[in-house]
């Protein structure tokens, strides 16, 4: 009775992947990676960071789910490297003006997990869709540096804690947010695609500080069509 439920079961699963027509492939390109940055200065006044954008990468692995004649469901799996340079002015050891310019350098695993919308057009299919994303942090690091001082190099920990250890810049694990995306999908399987990363959560585990992810990017992809 077990071997028929399990031979049932591997039918049923081969029958929906097979309606499904799932599609796996590969995915990379360029990304300009940027970030929010707000702190609270000593009389509670919000100050927010002047920030620029870094370029970056990310790479990895999707699958695309048929779900309808013109809809999919599209995965992912990807190595993404986010970030971006703060430009700030403080007050040095002598109250004098001091220009500092940190640059962070993010790495994490990204899960997105977009709906698309596909439309016929020419010799392929143009699409559009959003959805979320779950990342957490694998590694990093932040250059600080100073107009008058010896620049310092720090290691990014990933973890929810509120310490200034020397040498450790402490970042929240997770963090999540909204992507969108649109590009054009060949029938041989080539794809371009262009999206925007929208962090919602708050990375920075400082009670006075809060920071949120964001990039744009640029890929290329190929997916391997399965055929009913």
């Amino acid at each position: 009775m077990k071997k028929h439920l399990l031979l049932l079961t591997a039918a049923l699963s081969c029958g929906l992947f097979s309606y499904a027509q799932v599609s796996f492939g590969v995915k990379a390109g360029f990304s300009l990676a940027g970030m929010s940055s707000k702190n609270v200065i000593t009389d509670n006044t919000p100050y927010e960071a002047n920030t620029k954008t870094l370029p970056a990468f990310h790479a990895g692995i999707i699958a695309d789910i048929s779900l309808a004649k013109n809809f999919s469901l599209q995965p992912g799996l990807f190595y993404s490297a986010k970030g971006a340079k703060l430009h700030q002015i403080t007050t040095g050891p002598a109250d004098e003006t001091e220009k500092v310019v940190s640059t962070a350098r993010l790495n994490y695993l990204e899960l997105p997990v977009n709906f698309l919308y596909k439309r016929a057009l020419g010799p392929g299919k143009i699409f559009a869709g959003f959805g979320p994303y779950l990342a957490y942090g694998v590694g990093g690091k932040i250059k600080t540096e100073y107009e008058h001082y010896a620049s310092r190099e720090s290691e990014v920990k990933f973890e929810n804690k509120e310490d200034y250890a020397a040498g450790i810049t402490y970042v929240k694990p997770f963090d999540a947010g909204a992507n969108f995306i649109a590009g054009y999908e060949l029938k041989m399987g080539l794809l371009f695609s262009v999206n925007y990363s929208l962090g919602l959560t708050n990375t920075s585990p400082y009670e006075s500080e809060t920071q949120k992810n964001h990039y744009l990017g640029i890929s290329v992809g190929y997916l391997l069509h399965k055929h009913k």
